[in-house]
């Protein structure tokens, strides 16, 4: 990684970053508000291998960047839309083609034509394009804030990576964490668990 020590001004972007962003893969991140830190090519074409994205040459590149703007143009639906309940329609859907039929089942077995006024949880979303394509995705509808507890609790305080368990591999992982979970609401009467590093980021950062 390399540091900007300022932190304001832009990096170009190159089609290995373009690449890396059609792909998910960052790089990267801000540690503070005016400090950002960027990843050397070597550390992103290492990952995008790691994904089968041959990125080791310039040539290469430009040719894994047209096969992957053509799959997203053609693609209706990403694997995973989120919304929030109550909330606008999110990008994913807003760029359907017009006439596209939306099938929704919900958690709890009900079935909706629209995104609207569904409850929190995670849905099956299928879409269907005028010309026939179709497409499947997790529809994930989060509420827009967390109700208040109705009196004063206590909970733990959890660094994921540190949770061991006799099934771990070495660090935690979300098994562990559902594990812990349950048994400190159920042995402790705990009222929450906050994780770090998977809870919302400081506002700011």
């Amino acid at each position: 990684m390399q540091e900007d020590p300022g932190g304001s001004s832009p990096v170009p972007e190159t089609p290995l970053a373009r690449l890396a962003a059609l792909h998910g893969v960052a790089t990267s991140y801000s540690p503070s508000p005016d400090r950002s830190v960027a990843a050397s090519d070597g550390a992103v074409v290492a990952a995008l291998a790691a994904l089968d994205v041959d990125a080791s040459t310039p040539e290469a590149v430009t040719a894994a960047l047209a096969a992957r703007e053509r799959l997203l143009g053609e693609r209706l639906l990403p694997p995973t839309v989120v919304c929030w309940a109550d909330g606008e329609h999110p990008a994913a859907l807003a760029a359907l083609p017009d006439g596209t039929r939306l099938r929704i089942e919900t958690e709890q077995g009900e079935l909706r034509t629209g995104v609207e006024q569904l409850p929190p949880g995670v849905h099956a979303l299928r879409a269907t394009a005028p010309d026939g394509r179709t497409a499947e995705a997790h529809l994930v509808v989060a509420p827009a804030r967390l109700p208040a507890p109705p009196g004063r609790t206590y909970g733990l305080l959890v660094q994921l990576y540190s949770l061991l368990s006799q099934r771990s591999w070495g660090m935690g992982d979300l098994g562990d964490l559902a594990e812990l979970t349950a048994w400190a609401g159920r042995a402790l009467g705990a009222g929450f668990v906050q994780v770090n590093p998977l809870h919302a980021a400081v506002p700011g950062t």
